[in-house]
């Protein structure tokens, strides 16, 4: 069948919708959007009620990576948008993207999807059957689609856990998918139970108003900061290829170690705030919050154990005996994950785990018309994650990219089950974490688009060593491959003006001089040590990156050629460490 008659559903108009749409767009296709409610923007959009069904905000409510890292491969943000949007901010940025890329269009509003399923014919053609409800009039429709692409994303259905006693417990009992406002908590003692991004953030704007908040948490958890070093964001310093290598060669256990021991308990120490937990902290997902450790430290905040009983006043904690007293009760326990319109067994699970190729293509089917879009957990920002795999997916659409065989699709998947059952704790959401760098490369390799490092190390250096060395931004996934976009080398070598702008005002100045960090290093040459030559770290390597030394200044930025993890002395872990502000100054 010829592309331009092929009729294609994205369901959901949220933004793994907006990136379906564009991303088949791009390949020449005229899909179909039903979006179920009466606005696009699906997370972002902020209503004041939410029911049961759709995604739910706060008022407050913050994007958890900075505006550059979350970035569309081929769309930096103005640069007068804050680092970190509010979600008022981050609609407005989906609105930009939707009218660019002439997306809207083809969204249709208040239609709500009822029953996916396989056609009679799907064996032969792929087809499926879709039954669509007009939320308005109430009218049912039947329409049959070549291909159908679910971006509904996974924080819709809350999960509410059981505790001994709730039942018998006379103050109110929520879950973080109602809460809106922390007014009605004024002078009232609340207990959140749970500590992952959404429970952090009730307890935090609920001790604004409430007399007493207690955080308990079964296991604790690792705290990320938003604001990073040097005052950049944390992410924009962190995701880094670098970075990246010292994981894959020495594990992510040592990266782990790395991570606590210079950035997170330098900002304060987990375990002295009660909140240390058992697994490090690649280990699982870390919540991102500013004031939590703020909260804690003036008494607004405090860190309890897992709940062991509920009464009737209060509850009784683990490892105490007596009742504390609370009115309110938010449960923070997540969402659970389905997809309650789709036919039964295709998405298959075994012991909870969803079994998608790469996270996105069922491996049992027969044809590749079922792409599920947005759904994983990765460790780093996920719109352009959720981009590349649509990229992905129109591309094997359209028969640019082939799927492998059902053997080999299933083979990936136990594959990475395996490696995160040891890493990541038990549970649904397991089989689809994954890390940023690596997960965004794998599906580049699949597209095509994937930079070539060293290549640019010898034809456009200036380009390599912000490739190699600064944020690990999405542009460069537009370099070259399928719908590269010219733009892209710009918006890498100018992403720290647009990271500078709304905090200055000002386009930043760049300078050779030193970062004073008490320390000088020796200058390589060829790799030898001079000893009678000292030069400041940053001078140091900006004389081996203008003479495109082999070494790059040797131990650490020769390993990104090398692929290596260089051998971190004293003097060493202070040059690795300061890499991130060192290359954006």
């Amino acid at each position: 069948m010829e592309k331009f008659k092929k009729r294609i559903l994205v369901i959901g108009g949220g933004f793994s919708g907006l990136g379906s749409i564009k991303s088949l767009k791009e390949e020449g296709y005229d899909p179909i959007c039903y979006e179920k409610t009466s606005h696009p923007g699906g997370t972002w959009y902020y209503r004041e009620e939410t029911p049961y069904g759709l995604p739910s905000i706060m008022p407050t409510t913050v994007i958890n990576h900075s505006k550059e890292m979350g970035a569309l491969t081929n769309f930096p943000p103005d640069k007068r948008y804050p680092n970190y949007m509010r979600h008022h901010e981050l609609y407005q940025l989906f609105t930009d993207v939707g009218e660019h890329f002439d997306c809207f269009k083809h969204i249709i509003y208040n239609r709500e999807v009822i029953k996916v399923k396989r056609s009679a014919d799907y064996d032969e053609t792929g087809r499926w059957d879709v039954a669509v409800k007009n939320t308005e009039t109430g009218e049912m429709t039947e329409e049959v689609f070549d291909v159908v692409w679910l971006a509904v994303g996974h924080i819709t259905y809350p999960y509410i856990a059981q505790y001994p006693g709730i039942e018998n417990f006379k103050g109110s009992v929520m879950h973080t998918h109602s809460l809106k406002r922390a007014d009605k908590f004024k002078d009232k003692k609340v207990l959140v139970i749970g500590i992952g991004c959404s429970g952090v953030d009730a307890a935090v704007e609920a001790s604004n108003v409430a007399s007493q908040v207690y955080l308990s948490s079964r296991n604790g958890g690792w705290i990320l900061p938003r604001v990073g070093p040097y005052g950049l964001p944390f992410d924009y310093c962190m995701l880094r290829r670098y970075s990246n290598v010292m994981q894959s060669v020495m594990g992510y256990k040592f990266a782990s170690w790395w991570l606590e021991t210079f950035q997170i308990n330098k900002k304060f120490n987990h375990s002295l705030y009660k909140l240390k937990p058992p697994h490090p902290a690649l280990g699982k997902d870390p919540v991102t919050n500013d004031l939590l450790p703020a909260k804690v430290i003036s008494g607004s905040i405090e860190i309890k154990r897992n709940v062991k009983i509920i009464k009737e006043k209060g509850v009784i904690f683990e490892n105490e005996d007596h009742v504390t007293e609370v009115d309110v009760i938010i449960i923070a326990t997540g969402y659970t994950w389905q997809f309650p319109f789709l036919e039964e067994n295709v998405v298959r699970k075994e012991e909870g785990r969803i079994n998608l190729y790469k996270c996105v293509f069922p491996s049992q089917l027969k044809h590749p018309t079922l792409a599920i879009i947005g759904f994983l957990l990765p460790l780093g920002p996920g719109f352009p994650l959720g981009e590349m795999q649509c990229r992905w997916a129109a591309q094997v659409l359209s028969g640019h990219c082939k799927l492998p065989s059902e053997e080999d699709m299933l083979k990936e998947i136990k594959t990475r089950h395996k490696q995160n059952a040891e890493r990541f704790s038990p549970s649904e959401k397991m089989s689809v974490r994954v890390d940023y760098i690596p997960y965004m490369d794998d599906i580049a390799n699949e597209i095509g688009c994937k930079p070539n490092l060293w290549k640019l190390f010898f034809t456009d250096f200036k380009l390599y060593k912000a490739l190699a060395f600064g944020p690990s931004l999405p542009y460069q996934y537009r370099l070259e491959g399928p719908h590269k976009w010219d733009g892209a080398r710009e918006a890498i070598l100018t992403a720290y003006d647009r990271v500078r702008y709304p905090l200055s005002g000002e386009k930043d100045r760049k300078t050779k001089q030193a970062l004073s960090f008490g320390d000088q290093f020796d200058s390589l040459d060829h790799g030898r040590r001079n000893e009678n030559k000292k030069v400041s770290l940053y001078l140091m390597l900006e004389e081996r990156c203008e003479n495109r030394n082999p070494y790059i200044g040797a131990d650490v930025a020769g390993c990104i050629v090398t692929g290596k993890v260089p051998k971190l002395g004293k003097r060493n872990w202070l040059l690795w460490n300061s890499l991130p502000r060192m290359m954006d100054s």
